[in-house]
């Protein structure tokens, strides 16, 4: 077992089991939302499972859908630990939240944290671009279930945190560029997404591979010890694919995100440039405006960024 991978699979796994209180404690705020848990959404992988949460009131009209796609390094994590998240989107603004687990490579110390990196999201068959396929289908169990649930398909968003961050830029590349779509070999619904939600987002992995952290993940990754010389590497990084055929986005980052090493600011620079609709909110409080910091829904920067959040989705939606 490398070292370097136990290592940072410990990490990982800890800090979304640190985060399991903050989950427990918003659902009790927000007793008008309802979940359905577990569903599957696509035959690709078995760890292709969904929640969706929504607020139990009949709508007078149809109501937007946020497809949420969990991060942890793009090979950890699950995706209750974007649960309070999800959870606040759907109290806040009554809108579909469709929160997805999709397949990782096989994982490091299988016995620990289990509840928060369940075992069954892995395997050695879940490599790179497997996960942008299946984040497709999700949308196409949208498509499929908006008549059931209401959902306006004039109105879908994609969000993602950090790794699910970078998949969310590599969603949002395949409706704007046909090459990099073909590239992945994704099939796409009959709809595109009004909007992309990316919060602390890493996209750029040439930055890391000399970093043993960086070098473990696309390793896993790819399936193999050296990523960077395969033909799919020059894919894993959405922004160059940008080319200005997508409507909206709203890029999110920590002031003092060490993590991403300003790749946020890499990825609403070439937005703008392109001539996407996009908005910036940077998280400023001391300390917690570091990584991730919105999932810590309770503490008042997060709730400050999530409240930026639904105003954007709600405006968004409206225009």
């Amino acid at each position: 077992m490398n070292i370097e991978s136990t290592l940072l699979a410990f990490v990982f796994n800890f800090d979304n089991w640190a985060k399991t209180p903050f989950v427990n404690s918003i659902q009790k705020e927000y007793p008008n939302v309802k979940t359905e848990a577990d569903f599957v959404y696509s035959d690709k992988c078995p760890a292709c499972k969904a929640d969706l949460h929504y607020q139990v009131k009949k709508p007078e009209q149809k109501r937007p859908c946020v497809v949420n796609i969990h991060g942890g390094g793009l090979i950890i994590g699950d995706k209750k630990n974007s649960t309070s998240y999800c959870y606040m989107i759907a109290g806040e603004c009554d809108t579909i939240v469709m929160n997805i687990n999709y397949g990782m490579p096989s994982k490091e110390i299988p016995q620990m944290f289990e509840d928060v990196d369940p075992q069954a999201n892995h395997s050695d068959d879940f490599l790179f671009p497997l996960q942008i396929r299946t984040h497709m289908d999700a949308l196409k169990w949208v498509e499929a279930h908006a008549e059931e649930y209401n959902i306006d398909l004039d109105n879908v968003f994609v969000s993602g945190d950090s790794a699910g961050s970078q998949m969310t830029g590599m969603v949002m590349a395949c409706f704007d560029n046909e090459e990099y779509a073909q590239a992945l070999g994704v099939e796409k619904p009959g709809f595109s997404p009004k909007g992309y939600i990316m919060n602390c987002g890493l996209y750029n992995m040439d930055i890391y591979k000399y970093i043993p952290v960086g070098r473990i993940m696309m390793a896993k990754l790819f399936g193999s010890m050296k990523p960077h010389k395969m033909d799919l590497w020059k894919y894993h990084n959405p922004i160059p694919y940008l080319q200005g055929n997508v409507p909206n986005a709203l890029v999110v980052k920590g002031m003092i995100d060490v993590a991403t090493i300003f790749q946020s600011d890499m990825m609403h620079r070439r937005l703008k440039k392109v001539g996407v609709n996009v908005d910036f909110y940077e998280g400023k409080a001391f300390p917690n405006s570091f990584h991730d910091f919105l999932l810590l829904a309770p503490t008042k920067e997060a709730r400050k960024c999530l409240k930026y959040t639904v105003e954007w989705i709600e405006k968004t939606a409206k225009n």
